[in-house]
């Protein structure tokens, strides 16, 4: 449950932003300029004909291409999909998690699993925290404020979510805004509570020549690490039990993560150019543009156990190995990284013979680390060993330069391709090419297009597959740096509701976890292939949305993955007295069956397993969405069949889901 401390700060966080809202100007211009993108319409026509009233406008985008370009998002102001409350399943249709809101989890699907280089004890929990190019900037007429609440039952087992946004333009050109988002589960199994909260401020100027985007971000996760259901304490199928009567490994362990990021991104153009636009409108553009981007990010992880040796009573116990101290667990590690990055930018109107553009830079990363070392141990005078505890801290400094040309602009076709090289330091060797291309033409009555995308990889292991020092888990390896290639493409039809895409990837040195929680690497040459439909289906009021992706693996001893894993959400839509608009239906996610991985609290890393295959179990929820005017409601019945069918109804290996409860949630914009 939220604490009381947490509940009192988001209360005084509220009450500040409508006291801030109801002071507001109402005199602000139309924000930045047209690359930020359009109103969202729907917004612009909630407005009144009163003279000294002031429409709604609400403009978002996010930088992308290394912070160079802005691409315009719409508000999310619909009910469309609203059901869907866990952040996870907006990542990726099917994952490999812990069953209960905010813990570890991993996409199914390859192409959409997440990594952090440089710390990877990130990994499993990229969901809950922000990263710079995630971040969306806003610009607006009037003060925009959201406020979304999410609970799930039952009580004693509950699980709740508070966001709540405000931001506001100062003048034209400046914008501010502050997030903060708390989430909290008990988990409806033993030692399974989870509870991230994060928050963001965030600036953007957009003048004529210079821009500036900032923003400072800071997440907190504390999680509860049962280590999944104790099979040997169960003489039955885990199903015959109250899921708080199930035996699990651990009630005292937790996993702690604070991560804090600074970032500042600004850019100053240079030069004019005359374009003519085809109704022979002069417009002066840049010539070019350059770019500095900051990125400080600071992290820590804590893995500790209390009452360690209540756990060592067994004679099969979770962690076979003590390395340090067998009273309790008390694994820290520290991550720092400073980031600074230079960039010049040519732009495409300035080169009117090629037609595209052109940016080179430079980058540079410190990174500093503090970890466990190596135990060493001496001996006294009767030969009793003495351990010693080591704390070791090291810097590593990586260089790289890079490029990219470009089309952006036209109305058919757009593409880029680009390199980079890590020339300095610790990443020296590394690099990578890539490239992208778009497209859209008529076809009679329908707008179609073709996509494409791909690279070429030469990646460095990251310290902490190379060694690790904790409790538990001891290693030392000296791993071969991974390649890899990867390709993807594909054709979307909108006007048909319509994308079908295949893509293959190619991997050799690949570094896989194993189930005691070390790593390995194998010189085999790995392939991923796979084939995607998506397809919305109208009939009448009724509605299917479907998402279908085959894939296979040419060994799931180091690459597990489902062969199949879909996700259809069918429902009713229709409205009432034209104002309340509702949708009715269910959601389905479903996975054949594979060796799902298991999870290494020791290092939150997903690990393969060869033991027993999960999956082949479809988890159906029956939901109803409201709109009425700036707000929007769900009510979620979730995993409505339990018991049908009867089988184990694991999210991953040893780690079952959640029974069936009801849940529901509200969200609530208002613009002035």
């Amino acid at each position: 449950m939220i604490s009381n401390f947490n509940k009192y700060l988001l209360t005084l966080l509220i009450s500040l932003l409508f006291v801030s809202h109801s002071q507001a100007q109402r005199t602000m211009g139309s924000g930045g300029p047209d690359q930020m993108g359009q109103g969202n319409d729907e917004m612009s026509q909630r407005g009144t004909p009163e003279s000294d009233h002031i429409p709604p406008d609400v403009r978002t985008w996010h930088l992308k291409d290394h912070f160079t370009f802005s691409d315009t998002a719409a508000v999310d102001t619909m009910s469309n999909g609203y059901q869907i409350y866990n952040p996870i399943f907006k990542k990726s249709i099917a994952q490999a998690w812990l069953g209960n809101m905010n813990s570890a989890n991993q996409s199914m699907i390859f192409d959409e699993q997440e990594q952090h280089y440089g710390h990877l004890f990130y990994n499993s929990f990229l969901t809950y925290i922000p990263q710079p190019h995630e971040l969306y900037f806003y610009n607006t007429k009037t003060p925009y404020v959201n406020i979304t609440y999410h609970f799930g039952g039952p009580k004693v087992r509950s699980e709740e979510a508070i966001s709540a946004l405000y931001t506001q333009n100062i003048n034209k050109q400046i914008n501010v805004g502050i997030q903060y988002q708390l989430n909290s589960s008990i988990g409806q199994y033993q030692g399974q509570k989870a509870e991230n909260q994060n928050f963001k401020f965030w600036s953007s100027y957009n003048g004529e020549r210079y821009n500036m985007h900032m923003a400072f971000v800071y997440a907190k996760i504390e999680n509860q690490e049962n280590g999944g259901i104790n099979a040997a304490d169960t003489n039955s199928d885990f199903q015959d039990y109250e899921p708080d009567e199930l035996p699990v490994h651990f009630q005292t362990a937790f996993n702690n993560i604070n991560n804090l990021q600074f970032f500042y991104n600004h850019s100053l153009s240079i030069g004019n150019i005359s374009v003519r636009d085809n109704d022979s409108t002069v417009t002066e553009l840049p010539v070019s543009t350059i770019f500095h981007t900051l990125k400080f990010d600071q992290g820590n992880r804590q893995y500790k156990i209390d009452d360690l040796q209540n756990y060592y009573i067994t004679d099969t116990p979770f962690y076979p190995n003590i390395y340090r101290d067998s009273l309790q667990t008390r694994d820290s590690t520290s991550y720092n990284n400073l980031s600074n990055t230079f960039q010049i930018k040519f732009n495409e109107e300035a080169n009117s013979l090629l037609k595209f553009g052109l940016r080179a830079y430079i980058t540079n990363d410190i990174m500093y680390y503090k970890f466990p070392g190596e135990t060493s141990w001496g001996y006294d005078d009767n030969g009793n060993g003495i351990p010693n505890y080591q704390t070791r801290d090291t810097t590593l400094v990586t260089s790289a330069i890079g490029g990219q040309i470009f089309k952006n602009l036209g109305d058919n076709f757009w593409w880029n391709a680009g390199a980079e090289l890590y020339f300095q330091g610790y990443r020296a060797g590394d690099s990578e090419i890539t490239g992208s291309l778009n497209s859209q033409f008529r076809i009679r009555k329908d707008t179609a297009g073709f996509f494409a995308n791909g690279g070429i990889y030469f990646r460095q292991p990251e310290l902490f597959e190379n060694q690790y020092f904790s409790n538990h888990i001891q290693y030392s390896k000296d791993f071969n740096q991974v390649k890899s290639i990867r390709i993807n493409g594909g054709i979307r039809i909108p006007t048909r509701r319509l994308e079908i895409s295949g893509g293959a990837n190619l991997i050799t040195e690949h570094i896989y976890w194993n189930l005691d929680g070390t790593p390995s690497q194998t010189s085999t040459v790995l392939q991923v292939l796979n084939a995607r439909l998506k397809k919305h289906f109208i009939l009448g009021r009724v509605h299917s949305v479907n998402d279908v992706i085959v894939q296979y693996t040419s060994d799931d001893k180091y690459i597990p993955l489902p062969l199949l894993a879909l996700y259809n959400s069918t429902y009713y839509q229709n409205s009432l007295f034209q104002v309340l608009h509702f949708q009715i239906g269910f959601d389905v996610r479903y996975n054949t069956s594979y060796y799902a991985p298991a999870y290494m609290p020791a290092t939150g890393q997903f690990v393969n397993q060869q033991n027993e295959k999960t999956g082949n179990y479809p988890f159906v929820d029956a939901f109803v969405n409201l709109q009425l005017k700036r707000a929007r409601i769900y009510v979620k019945f979730d995993h409505v069949n339990q018991g049908y069918p009867d089988a184990p109804y694991y999210t991953t290996y040893r780690y079952p889901g959640n029974p069936r409860n009801l849940k529901f949630g509200v969200s609530w914009n208002f613009y002035d």
